[in-house]
């Protein structure tokens, strides 16, 4: 866990190196949202507060790229006598293409996208761990997930240089796992 967590962190700081050297072209962007997601894996489900934070490239007048880094929620239940504890956390790292529709009030876009998602489930007790299968004790998923991302969204204009971000998106992606999320954020454009 501590490896895929210094990892994880090791990419998002590699992909900002990678970006800096553009800062000074106009056309690089900064997202910072806070959301809420739904996550489902097998038969486990869990959702609660979500953030994104983000960092994207104008490649042309219609096409953005932007890496983000987004916590997708976690969860921890307690302790329950008649049905046990359980314990989650769901982050991911992805790269998206954006398409763009620009007007006086903002941005319309749309993403598709790729990410790595990795899933943790601790479950104590009486839980569901495959699929019709009920399994005293303990049951473990933990998990690197490769998953599509498609969203949608509007970037609403409030200053010359800073935007109010509204996006939902879906997450699917292999061993059952999928998620809805919905943000609202702020894009700073540097």
């Amino acid at each position: 866990m501590i490896k895929q967590t210094f990892t994880s962190y090791a990419l998002l700081i590699a992909l900002v190196a990678f970006c800096s050297s553009a800062f000074a072209q106009q056309n690089m962007y900064g997202v910072v949202s806070l959301g809420y997601a739904n996550n489902d894996i097998d038969t486990f489900e869990t959702e609660g507060l979500s953030y994104k934070l983000g960092v994207g490239y104008e490649l042309t007048e219609q096409w953005y790229v932007e890496g983000t880094f987004q916590g997708l929620g976690n969860e921890d239940s307690g302790t329950f006598p008649e049905f046990g504890s359980s314990t989650s956390d769901f982050y991911a790292l992805s790269v998206s293409a954006l398409g763009k529709a620009r007007n006086q009030y903002g941005e319309l876009f749309y993403r598709v996208g790729v990410a790595h998602v990795n899933a943790q489930v601790e479950s104590v007790g009486q839980l569901v761990c495959e699929p019709n299968i009920v399994t005293p004790g303990l049951c473990e998923i933990d998990e690197g997930i490769i998953a599509g991302v498609i969203g949608l969204g509007f970037d609403f204009h409030v200053f010359r240089s800073a935007m109010v971000r509204f996006e939902v998106e879906y997450i699917n992606g292999e061993q059952g796992y999928n998620a809805n999320a919905a943000h609202i954020g702020v894009r700073l454009n540097f």
